[in-house]
């Protein structure tokens, strides 16, 4: 568990722009405030991945999510059974969001993360923070502190070490789609998904 001091430390760092890594409830992340776009900029660069892939909000509420993404009512139903925790959705994004932020067709992913630390580093912060994985693309997710330094260490401005993740990353939904599909299997399987929405798909099985 990361200090007090230290979650004080990063949350004025990313309030100032900074770009930090932190622990999260599934894997180490990528945190800039959305708020921030050379931070954000960074985030692209740190990733090596072209914009228009969508960067995953990390946001303290489903009131705040519905302050960067339209929340559908089962965007709500789901995030009433699933949030805080390790469930990502996909939804049409607001007007005004920044573009780095959004994937195809103008969508956003968002999340309330089951992490104290990180909600109250978004308090701290006044802004939802990015919360991609802290490493390059197509290299494998950081689940410690010194996995995520040995990844991306020379590239941010802080490690915030607050013990190993959950190992597991978030399930995402695209609730974007008629009906709903399940874009990457993760924490919560599609059975509990389907019980809270049954139109939801379950992942595209490869070719």
């Amino acid at each position: 568990m990361a200090s007090t001091t230290a979650v004080t430390r990063c949350a004025r760092l990313l309030a100032d722009g900074g770009v930090a890594a932190i622990p999260t409830d599934t894997l180490y992340g990528l945190a800039a405030s959305i708020r921030a776009p050379q931070a954000m900029a960074r985030v692209l660069r740190i990733k090596t991945r072209s914009p228009g892939g969508g960067i995953p909000v990390l946001v303290e509420s489903a009131a705040q999510a519905g302050e960067i993404a339209h929340m559908s009512p089962d965007a709500r139903r789901l995030a009433q059974a699933f949030w805080p925790g390790a469930v990502t959705l996909v939804l049409p994004a607001r007007p005004g969001v920044d573009r780095r932020l959004l994937g195809p067709n103008e969508t956003v992913g968002v999340r309330v993360p089951a992490s104290g630390v990180v909600r109250e580093l978004i308090r701290l912060v006044g802004s939802p923070l990015t919360g991609t994985s802290a490493n390059r693309h197509n290299e494998p997710p950081p689940m410690t502190a010194q996995a995520a330094a040995d990844a991306v260490g020379t590239q941010v401005d802080l490690v915030l070490d607050g013990g190993p993740g959950a190992g597991a990353p978030s399930t995402v939904i695209d609730l974007a789609q008629d009906p709903p599909l399940i874009l990457r299997a993760g924490a919560v399987d599609a059975p509990a998904i389907q019980a809270v929405v049954p139109a939801v798909r379950p992942p595209t099985p490869p070719d």
